[in-house]
């Protein structure tokens, strides 16, 4: 082989790791498997698509971790709602005067939406915050721009998708556009899930706002150099019309399992783990009902089922979680949320 196309291959090797080294250092410390179970992983089967994992909170005994799960989503806002430079200003005050992570809790608080008794579902952000953690940990892929950090009212959502992530992997940049739903059962949330993958589809203007956003307002700019350039080159589309990217739309589905939490063991005196391991077992059998849901929503809206991906965490009731999780933020929910009254939502921007 030619030496100028053997240096010209480690050239181009070298700059691909130092890419995809760079991106990886943008991944936030995460330590999701404490509070977040598989029972199905992600994985590529040409026969079997889109390829679709099943998540649960974990247990302590009999009994599903959702308000420890809930309290960790919330300590994970530091990432997910702010930018990295805000991150590492407030990191660098908390350093020097503990009092300041005061100030951080006030200024996380006030992007989410105030919990509405009338209508529970609008108060659902946390769906973002799942996806961000889910994404982030299973497929590796940092989050690229905080975009609750777009919004001038916290009242209002943040229109468009629900989060943008990004990994550099075989040479080849690949972008995860993440659509978050809290809902009432897999099989609603897989289709407003579809249904919400369809219309950015069709909207230019709005695919086009994304990436701009990404080049405009995001998390590259913590990169340094050759990295940072290269990168940001990648979310150019108009400048660098060129470069192909793989873009995958990532649906990430926290909805209320009814069956397998349903079919429980007697508590005794064996296996601590026994409890989780026959729920996994129960969840699991579910799989192939769930991806073949999310199939026929995503054929039936023109999508493409290989660029999809579908990731369903089960818990016992999605309004549970919504007032847990508003409780660890420290605004108490009202009591009298009804039980099961759930709507499958767009967590930024209503549908």
């Amino acid at each position: 082989m030619d030496r100028r196309i053997i240096l010209w291959i480690i050239l181009v090797t070298a700059a691909d790791n130092s890419l995809s080294e760079a991106l990886a250092t943008l991944l936030n410390p995460s330590n999701v498997e404490d509070f977040i179970q598989c029972a199905v992983q992600l994985a590529w089967d040409p026969e079997a698509l889109p390829p679709t994992s099943l998540l649960y909170p974990s247990f302590n005994e009999d009994i599903p971790k959702t308000a420890d799960l809930a309290e960790y989503l919330w300590r994970q806002c530091f990432y997910y709602a702010l930018p990295r430079r805000k991150q590492a200003k407030l990191a660098e005050d908390m350093r020097a005067d503990p009092s300041r992570s005061l100030d951080a809790n006030r200024i996380i608080r006030s992007f989410f939406m105030d919990f509405s008794a009338k209508n529970p579902a609008r108060s659902s952000e946390v769906g973002e915050v799942i996806a961000y953690s889910v994404v982030q940990h299973y497929l590796r892929a940092p989050q690229i721009a905080a975009k609750m950090a777009l919004k001038t009212s916290a009242n209002m959502p943040v229109h468009g998708l629900d989060g943008i992530h990004a990994a550099f992997e075989n040479g080849a940049m690949t972008i995860f556009f993440l659509e978050a739903k809290l809902a009432k059962s897999a099989s609603a949330g897989a289709r407003s899930y579809a249904e919400s993958a369809k219309d950015f589809l069709g909207n230019r203007a709005q695919y086009l706002r994304e990436y701009d956003i990404v080049a405009d307002l995001g998390n590259l700019d913590a990169l340094e150099g050759e990295d940072r350039k290269a990168a940001l080159d990648y979310f150019d589309i108009i400048g660098h019309p060129r470069l192909q990217r793989r873009e995958r739309y990532v649906g990430v589905v926290c909805y209320s399992e009814k069956e397998a939490y349903s079919k429980k063991i007697a508590v005794g005196s064996g296996s601590i783990d026994a409890h989780e391991a026959h729920f996994a077992e129960n969840l699991a059998k579910l799989h192939e009902r769930y991806r073949q849901s999310a199939l026929r929503h995503i054929e039936a809206n023109g999508g493409d089922p290989a660029k999809c991906y579908l990731f369903f965490l089960a818990v016992p009731d999605i309004n549970e979680l919504r007032r847990k999780f508003y409780q660890a933020m420290g605004l108490e929910p009202p009591r009298d949320l009804p039980e099961g009254d759930d709507e499958t939502v767009d967590s930024m921007e209503q549908a």
